[in-house]
């Protein structure tokens, strides 16, 4: 049994730094960093480069890791291993000046792509040239091991210092000031975090084919918490499946995350019992596996289904390119695992590995590919709309439907957002970077200048990129009372808020009962005067034709604001100035949020 004294845990402090010197000098220096950025009293903007060095060294640290393990597992020559610490610094270098002036989408997750690949090739990096697979199943348990360990003492570590600067501060009165705590945690967490998990890491890894050990508390976490939950996702995720079938309603987006986080779990549960898998008390674990990557193709076409229609609908954006990365890779990990003979499962981290760098490096990157695309639907847009004469943009000579000009705004502040002005240059023959030099880091104020060239405003954009499915549409109409009063025997404001998509009211005018009550399944309101004949006042059309001709939310003329309709003792002419509907366009589905205007009503002459 160890006895953990001062001298042992200098030792092996001493020897983790030993071991992974450059891993620790680039975790010091970034915290030290975060801990001077926190003191800066400048903003973002003005500390972007900060920003930027704190990423580099947090990925060299990961990066400078998976080498050291990899050199060491190898015993490569002091020479070697010198040029590849080099080389790797210079990758570091290379990767801060390629940032951008200021924060974009691109860089932060290119970044976290980045950190993605790092700790995947940790995981695999003694054993990139060997198929020892009880060997790599032993390293990346001891990793995932310490990895917990290494958190449950860093936080047991840092509470209980924060307990006793609190009881400082309260018995002696002395004041740390409140970013104490701040400091205290980016020195636990990046420091000493990393410092105690690399201390854990094998030593050996050589050796670690023939260990056959294999932690009880693992393997009842795994079968009894694990396997029973992705079961249940399964369960839930096939009932929604064939909800699809009978309904024939298109797939919820969210969907997509559900089936990545389930295959990912399942994948995952299925890894940590792997070693079992030949254990003859354990055959089920090869039964489960096998019929695990057989339930997967269906809901990896359900995926596949709800990513596509995203793309049909609004084009390619990064986070559609990741989905649909994730989805082909899903499908090459579950035909592997059901095809191959030899079934390694370092295939799993290093297929994720290449796929993360092929999404954020190379000619074929998310960020190459949905700048392409989204830059084609802006030209053929523009062209749709006469707005291009060759192949620059101008202003609209005529009238542009609002769905068109919300289109391609949302778009223009997505290129500018992601990808820069740089990238829709080549449409325009103004200096974009001349029109948008002032106030650079404003993505909405550079927008509102480049649409400004071709006649649009930024104030219409709206969530096109967005993949939430339920949207808000917003109208309004602005109306003179007195000369639309004129020529109707009456005359009642109706205002109608349902409470749970239901309403009914009721009232006088001229001595006359009437009541109007909302109908959610017609999407109609209903009018009732006198007890009389009763009319339906239908909204669809009204809706669609708003959507049409305004998109989302406008103040919209008074034609498309007014219903008309009759029956055998009034005529109905309801001027609406305010709609408000929720519609959820997977279920197809509207629901009135609001409706207000007023009702003219003309008595038939009998």
């Amino acid at each position: 049994m160890k006895i953990y004294s001062i001298e042992l845990i200098v030792h092996q402090a001493a020897k983790a730094f030993r071991r992974f010197p450059m891993a620790m000098i680039c975790s010091i220096l970034a915290a030290a960093f975060m801990i001077y950025l926190i003191d800066d009293k400048a903003g973002m903007k003005e500390n972007v480069d900060l920003y930027y060095i704190i990423q580099t060294l947090l990925l060299g640290m990961v990066a400078y890791v998976g080498l050291s393990v990899f050199t060491q597992r190898y015993t490569m020559r002091s020479s070697s291993v010198v040029l590849l610490n080099i080389a790797l610094a210079g990758l570091m270098v290379y990767f801060y000046f390629a940032q951008p002036d200021y924060f974009t989408v691109k860089s932060i997750t290119r970044f976290f792509i980045l950190a993605l690949a790092a700790h995947l090739g940790v995981s695999f990096a003694p054993f990139l040239v060997n198929t020892e697979v009880n060997g790599f199943w032993q390293y990346n348990k001891s990793l995932f091991i310490r990895f917990l360990t290494s958190a449950i003492y860093s936080a047991v570590f840092y509470i209980g210092l924060s307990v006793a600067l609190l009881a400082i501060t309260t018995l002696f009165n002395v004041d740390f000031g409140e970013k104490i705590y701040i400091y205290l945690f980016i020195t636990v967490a990046i420091i000493l975090n990393t410092w105690f998990f690399l201390s854990g890491i094998p030593s050996r890894v050589i050796g670690l084919e023939q260990v056959r050990d294999y932690p009880k508390g693992l393997r009842v976490f795994t079968q009894y918490v694990l396997l029973p939950l992705v079961v249940i996702y399964l369960i839930i995720l096939y009932f929604y499946e064939a909800k699809i079938l009978f309904t024939l309603v298109w797939p919820r987006g969210f969907v997509s995350y559900l089936i990545i986080g389930f295959s990912t779990l399942g994948i995952f549960a299925l890894l940590l019992v792997w070693p079992l898998r030949d254990d003859a008390a354990h055959t089920w674990i090869r039964t489960f596996t096998k019929r695990f990557f057989f339930a997967l193709f269906p809901l990896i076409v359900l995926l596949i289904l709800a990513v596509g229609r995203r793309v049909s609908e609004y084009g390619i954006t990064e986070n559609r390119y990741f989905l649909i990365v994730l989805s082909l890779w899903l499908l090459i990990v579950a035909l592997y695992f059901l095809l191959s003979r030899r079934k390694n499962i370092k295939f799993v981290p290093l297929s994720l590995f290449f796929a993360a760098l092929i999404s954020g490096f190379g000619p074929w990157n998310a960020y190459q590919v949905s700048s392409l695309n989204q830059h084609l639907r802006l030209e053929n847009l523009l062209e749709k709309n006469h707005m291009l004469i060759n192949g620059k943009a101008i202003r609209a000579k005529k009238e542009i439907k609002k769905v068109d000009q919300k289109e391609m705004a949302s778009i223009v502040e997505y290129m500018i957002d992601v990808h820069g002005v740089e990238s829709i240059q080549d449409l325009f023959t103004q200096d974009l970077l001349n029109v948008t030099k002032e106030k650079r880091d404003e993505y909405f104020n550079k927008t509102d200048r480049v649409l400004a060239l071709i006649g649009l405003d930024s104030g219409i954009a709206i969530a096109g990129m967005d993949d939430d499915t339920d949207m808000n549409y917003d109208y309004s109409c602005t109306r003179h009372d007195g000369k639309m009063v004129t020529g109707f025997d009456y005359y009642f404001p109706v205002s109608i808020y349902p409470d749970n998509n239901s309403y009914y009211d009721k009232g006088y005018i001229d001595s006359l009962p009437y009541n109007i009550e909302y109908n959610k399944k017609l999407f109609a309101i209903i009018i009732n005067i006198n007890k009389q004949s009763s009319d339906t006042l239908f909204l669809e059309n009204t809706f669609k034709n708003l959507i049409a001709e305004y998109g989302q939310h406008d103040n919209a003329a008074n034609s498309y604001m007014q219903i008309n309709s009759s029956t055998t003792k009034f005529n109905y002419q309801f001027e609406i100035e305010g709609l408000s509907v929720n519609y959820d366009k997977d279920k197809n589905e509207k629901s009135l949020s609001s409706l207000r205007g007023y009702m003219l009503v003309i008595k038939k002459i009998s």
